[in-house]
């Protein structure tokens, strides 16, 4: 054995190096798997690399969280840079041999495909597996963020070699997790054993949703004859100006409100939209807010939206968003995207439209506009849903599983 990866075993409980180049919290999928983790018997250390003034290092909800601090703008372009430039992977490397003579590990989880590359090179030094956490379908979103399908960025993405990288690391991870079936069976595609992929879909945290306190300001200022709401990033694959293009017709029809509650590159853009169309009046882009807070906006809402656009990212992707809205009874609209498109029809619990088609989106606000019944039978489907199915209680219990086969 590599004497670095060398210490006593059975003196502690199994620890899972978990690696995040983002600031934590907040990180919903992230906390959550720490948290079932803990509760499980693992011991979880949280390397968290991003800009933040926070404490380096200090306990969060009983496991342990390090703080790489770096100005935002070097992560941004190592992130950006390391399909081509492996800046990113040797900034880990190095890292997490810092973190083991203070945190010896057992397992190495890397949460997003571009974190993968320095987590096989460190784990492989210490002779440790490790996990690939794949939040989305990277190789792919990347033809739809604006970063890196604009000048400067996009000269330095080839997405060639990052589908070479994709392979060749899903393949030397010991575990993939993944958040829909059919990317599973597009890595047992690639040659990546079935056994080894576990789907641990973005499910809701019912009892941390429910210890959010409702915010009755938020909830009044939202109140219009008929509020659409969105809530998340605002990025090209997003398609929120298709939901932008549909407002006009809902408008006239009913004087609609819509709240688009997050933030993104493209705001500013989908800003100038909402102006040509002569909606400001009509559309609130809220800005980034607490995430306690999306409680009170949604059940200030009388439909949310999800109206993604329709590919290869989005068919592997099942945002939290669409949970949070079932949860708390608000029927929702979305785009045909697969995993999303699967559990509405299944469950009614709202209305799917193809996505691009402008005018199937207004016709679906303005049937739910019109009957409140029917908003409220999808809204106690989709309520039932996810208490019965699609909540975090659930999921850990695969993630749980997988790790119990991992260690063994």
């Amino acid at each position: 054995m590599n004497p670095e990866g060398m210490h006593t075993r059975n003196s502690r409980p199994q620890r899972i190096l978990m690696l995040l180049d983002n600031t934590f919290p907040p990180d919903v999928r992230v906390e959550n798997e720490a948290l079932s983790l803990v509760e499980a018997g693992f011991e979880v250390v949280l390397l968290a690399i991003g800009p933040d003034n926070r404490p380096r290092v200090e306990m969060h909800r009983g496991f342990t969280v390090v703080r790489c601090r770096i100005h935002r703008k070097l992560r941004d372009w190592m992130r950006g840079l390391s399909g081509t430039i492996p800046l990113l992977s040797f900034f880990i490397l190095w890292q997490v041999r810092r973190m083991w003579r203070r945190y010896p590990f057992d397992a190495v989880h890397a949460h997003d495909l571009y974190m993968c590359g320095g987590a096989l090179r460190a784990a492989r030094r210490f002779g440790k597996p490790v996990v690939a956490d794949l939040h989305e379908n990277w190789v792919h979103v990347l033809r739809h963020y604006a970063w890196s399908t604009r000048f400067p960025g996009k000269l330095f993405i080839s997405l060639r070699r990052w589908r070479w990288l994709e392979r060749k690391w899903v393949l030397e991870a010991a575990r993939l997790l993944v958040i829909v079936p059919r990317t599973k069976t597009r890595y047992v595609q690639l040659g990546v054993s079935a056994h080894r992929i576990t789907v641990l879909p973005n499910t809701i945290n019912v009892r941390d949703f429910d210890a959010y306190p409702i915010d009755q300001a938020v909830i009044d200022e939202l109140e219009s004859s008929f509020t659409i709401t969105y809530t998340g990033t605002i990025n090209l694959h997003r398609g929120l100006d298709l939901l932008v293009r549909a407002l006009p017709a809902v408008v006239n029809a009913c004087h609609a409100r819509l709240v688009v509650v997050g933030d993104g590159r493209i705001r500013s853009e989908l800003e100038a939209l909402v102006r040509r169309l002569g909606i400001a009046a009509h559309v609130w882009f809220t800005g980034w807010q607490d995430q306690h807070l999306l409680k009170s906006f949604i059940l200030g809402s009388d439909v949310c939206v999800a109206p993604h656009v329709k590919g290869p990212h989005n068919d592997a992707a099942l945002p939290h968003k669409l949970f949070h809205y079932m949860y708390l009874k608000r029927p929702v609209v979305v785009t045909d995207c697969a995993p999303m498109q699967r559990i509405v029809e299944q469950h009614n619990c709202g209305v799917v439209t193809p996505y691009g088609d402008v005018n199937a989106l207004s016709s679906a606000l303005l049937e739910l506009h019109g009957n409140s019944e029917l908003r409220r039978q999808m809204g106690a489907n989709g309520y039932r849903a996810v208490v019965e199915r699609y909540n975090w209680s659930c999921s850990a219990r695969e993630l749980v599983r997988m790790y119990r086969e991992l260690f063994s």
